[in-house]
Formats: structure tokens, C-alpha cells, sequence
């Protein structure tokens, strides 16, 4: 891991096109502005560690999908529906 200081307005530059800038600090909380291409995701940490968590355990056949009968004759059965996503 490489710990480096920055002031405010200092940026730290990781490969070609990507840029980490201290945006505001105080005694307790950092803001940084992080500028990537659209093609890289940037998240929080613990959002990343869910993330990764969901796909192992969906790997793995342990996340049980529920699916909902939309059909008014009112039986039990799993029904299968396509969705498109925008």
C-alpha cells in the first residue's frame, strides 16, 4: 500500500486517465473529487465488498430468487418473464 499526504487542491494521478483530487479536509473527513472514464466503476469500499459478497454467494447458489406469479388464475407456480432494462 503507498500512503502518500496531499493539501487541499493536491492530486495524485493513477495511470494515464485517472486523477484523485483533495477536495476538502478537516480533523475527521477527506472529500476527494475522483475523475475516470465512464468505463471505469468507482466505488466506496464497502459498496465494492457487497458487491463482490453478492456475486460469491450467487457463484455459489446460495441467494434464493423469488419470482411472483403475476397471472390471475391464482396459482403458486413460478412464472418466467423477460424484462427489458434501459
Amino acid at each position: 500500500m503507498l500512503i502518500i499526504r496531499r493539501r487541499v487542491g493536491e492530486r495524485i494521478v493513477i495511470g494515464s486517465n485517472i486523477e484523485v483530487t483533495v477536495a476538502s479536509a478537516t480533523k475527521k473527513m477527506v472529500r476527494l473529487a475522483i475523475q475516470a472514464p465512464k468505463g471505469i466503476p468507482v466505488l466506496r469500499g464497502e459498496v465494492h465488498d457487497a458487491v463482490v459478497a453478492a456475486n460469491v454467494a450467487a457463484s455459489e447458489g446460495m441467494i434464493e430468487l423469488e419470482f411472483i406469479d403475476d397471472s390471475s388464475d391464482g396459482e403458486d407456480e413460478a412464472s418466467e418473464e423477460s424484462h427489458d432494462s434501459d
